[in-house]
This record gives C-alpha cells, structure tokens and sequence, in this order.
C-alpha cells in the first residue's frame, strides 16, 4: 500500500516536535511547513529523513502561492499547528475545498473561556474572553461549517496548557515569569491570586501530538468533531505550588491575595487574571470513548520534566542542583 502524504504546518514546534517523528515511525510520507526559525527540541535522526520547506504564512496567503504550494504537494492529510487568524482558515477551507483531504487543526481550550461545567466537555458553549481565544472559536467555526456542508474533512483538537521542555509552564501565579519558580526553589513567599483555587490543566506536547495521530488513524469517526486534549487531571494554583516546594525539598511559603488587591499595590496582573479567572479543566470522555484514548502525562509529570528542563538549561539557579537531580 502506498504511504499516505502528511504535510504538518508548524510541524518544528512545541506538538510538531513528538508528531513528526511519531507520523515517521507509522510509514507515512512527511512533508513539514515552517519559518526555519526553530529547531524540533527532541532531537532524533528522523528529521534527517524529512522534507522541510521553509514558509512565510502570512506573505504566501496574501500573494496565492499558499495554495499552490499546498496543491503541488498533494496531501493526504494536513496537520495545521499554527492557525491563528479566521482568514487563513477560510483560505485554509476553499483551498481544500472538495479533496479527499484530513484537515486537522490546532484550537485551544480557553474557547470555552468563564465555563460552568468542571471537567469541561466538548459541548459546552463557547466563551472566549480574549482576542486569541475568539479567534480561535471563529476559527472552529468556519472549519465545522465547511465540515458540515460537505465541502471538506476537518478535526480539530483543543489543548489545554502546552507543557514539556522549551516550553515553561503556567507558575502558582499565573503567568510564565520563571521569577515565581525560582522564588519557590529560593524558599521566598509568592502570592497566590484569589487563594489560588482556581484551576490549570497542563498537558505535555507529546500526549498532544499522540491525540493527533488517534484521530488520523480513526479518520472515519473523528470528521466533523472536536477533541478536548488535557492531562489526567487539573491542579489547582496552590497544589501546582505545593506540588513544586515539595518537589525541590522545600517549605512552600505564600500569602493570599485578591487580584484587585494586587493590581492596587503593583500592576493589574494581566496573563495571571486571566488564567486565575476562567480557571480551565477539561473532559477527556469524549477521547477515551471514540479513539481509546488516554494521557499518559499527568499535569505533574509534565510539570516536573519541564522544570528538570529548566535546571539543566541553567534558567532556574539552585545551589542544590546535583542533589535534586540525582533524587530523580
């Protein structure tokens, strides 16, 4: 049988980096759109074997080369990593507008955005708060239209906070400022916005990137339909804190703040407000009951190999070092 014809879009990225070589080791034939400005983190002779074409999105949407270039490559099945504007999905949409092509495309979780249902299916109603997350729903929405009229095959799936080495997770306050961490390691008191019991749900690229692959595998019943991708479970501020402290071997030390109370001392704490605010902890139901499909990073694994990360890159410094790696 001949090699099906994958193009992944972004392909060198956080998800792109576990996809590329997972589709490689399954026999498919690989091609990989991206900016040439970053390198696949978990290195592996595979990418050796990879067609890798270096694109401009923006300028070749604007000047019609994108369609070309997509059609000369003929695809099977195209992974979108990097659809952030509602236009370049409609360009997306009438450029694989009747082909027998998988569309399968990167959402977001925060679409569902203030939601009332914890863990958070894939009906619930959308609620983006923010401008990446409205255009991300204009996005779903285009792609399911299309989808449901008959003109082309797309999936889209909807992660939850990328976490896993070259990509710093959410801290105990909400924002990625490594501050907070090395506060932690340093014994030093954090805050905790709004008692820190809100909710966060990392999720490691490489159970992301596996996602992907399930539903290109059970193409017949992931057309039309949307995949929540999290980890096992969410934790919230101060158990992702707690969580740290005790992973570094050290007393957790934070004081409970309102937001507004912050804002009033210091700065309206604008990434942290949000994350604290919606809070976020999906349903993975739908996954496990149509692709058999399971995480198999907890948030906490996900957690602790991103911070093993950060350690060894030398942007968190700590004097126990040597002894907390040898603990691992």
């Amino acid at each position: 049988m001949k090699a099906k014809k994958v193009l992944v879009i972004g392909g060198t990225g956080h998800i792109g980096s576990y996809l590329v070589p997972l589709l490689m080791s399954r026999s498919y034939e690989v091609t990989v759109f991206s900016r040439g400005t970053t390198r696949p983190y978990p290195g592996s002779f595979i990418w050796k074997k990879i067609n890798q074409i270096k694109i401009d999105r923006e300028r070749d949407e604007k000047n019609g080369n994108w369609q070309e270039r997509i059609s000369n490559l003929e695809p099977d099945i195209i992974v979108d990593l990097i659809c952030f504007e509602p236009d370049s999905a409609q360009i997306m949409a009438e450029t694989i507008d009747q082909e027998d092509i998988h569309l399968l495309t990167c959402g977001t979780a925060w679409i569902y955005g203030k939601t009332r249902i914890i863990p958070t299916p894939e009906t619930a109603p959308r609620n983006p708060q923010n401008d990446y997350a409205q255009k991300k729903a204009d996005i779903e929405k285009i792609l399911l239209s299309y989808t449901q009229e008959g003109h082309i095959q797309a999936t889209l799936i909807h992660p939850t906070h990328i976490t896993g080495p070259g990509k710093p997770f959410i801290t105990p306050f909400g924002d990625n400022n490594l501050k907070t961490l090395q506060d932690i390691m340093n014994e030093k008191e954090i805050y905790l916005l709004d008692g820190g019991f809100s909710t966060l749900h990392h999720v490691h690229p490489a159970d992301i990137a596996y996602l992907f692959l399930r539903c290109i595998e059970e193409k017949d019943y992931t057309i039309g339909e949307c995949f929540n991708c999290g980890a096992t479970h969410a934790m919230t501020f101060f158990g992702l804190g707690h969580y740290l402290a005790q992973l570094m071997g050290v007393e957790f030390h934070y004081k409970n703040i309102s937001i507004e109370e912050y804002a009033e001392n210091f700065s309206f704490p604008t990434m942290a407000a949000d994350h604290v605010r919606q809070g976020c902890c999906v349903s993975m139901s739908k996954s496990f009951e149509i692709l058999n499909y399971t995480p198999r990073y907890s948030p906490e694994d996900a957690v602790r190999e991103t911070l093993n990360d950060l350690i060894l890159q030398k942007k968190l410094i700590w004097s126990k070092t040597n002894e907390y790696l040898q603990r691992l």
